[in-house]
C-alpha cells in the first residue's frame, strides 16, 4: 500500500516538472522578440543621442542594429525624418512566436523614437 503512495508521488512530481518547464518555455518564446525590440529602441535612442549624422548614416545604423538583432525589418518599413532640430525615427516590423506548430502568435511592433 505504501508503494502505491510514493509511486504517485514520483508522477505527480515529473508531471509538475513538465509543466514548469512548458511554462518556462513559453516564457523565453514570448521573451525574445519582446528583448530585441527593446534593445532596437534603446540603440537607436543612444545612436541619435551621440550622433548628429545624416538621415542615411542613421538608416544605415539603424539596420546594422536590427540584422545583428536577427529582428525581420525591412528597410521600407523604416522611416527617419528630421522636424527642425529633432531626429525622429519610426520602424514597423511583425515577428510570429510559434510553439511546435501547434500555436502561433503574430506580434506586432512599432518603434518610434525620437531626440
Amino acid at each position: 500500500m505504501m508503494q502505491y503512495a510514493g509511486n504517485r508521488g514520483l508522477v505527480k512530481g515529473i508531471f509538475l516538472l513538465l509543466i514548469l518547464v512548458a511554462i518556462v518555455f513559453v516564457g523565453i518564446s514570448f521573451a525574445k522578440p519582446y528583448y530585441r525590440y527593446y534593445t532596437l529602441g534603446s540603440h537607436t535612442r543612444d545612436f541619435l543621442k551621440t550622433d548628429t549624422g545624416s538621415i542615411d548614416a542613421i538608416k544605415a545604423n539603424v539596420m546594422k542594429d536590427a540584422a545583428e538583432l536577427n529582428v525581420p525589418l525591412d528597410e521600407k518599413d523604416l522611416e527617419v525624418v528630421r522636424v527642425d532640430k529633432i531626429m525622429k525615427v519610426k520602424a514597423t516590423w511583425s515577428e510570429t512566436v510559434d510553439f511546435w506548430g501547434y500555436y502561433r502568435k503574430k506580434i506586432d511592433f512599432v518603434m518610434e523614437e525620437e531626440y
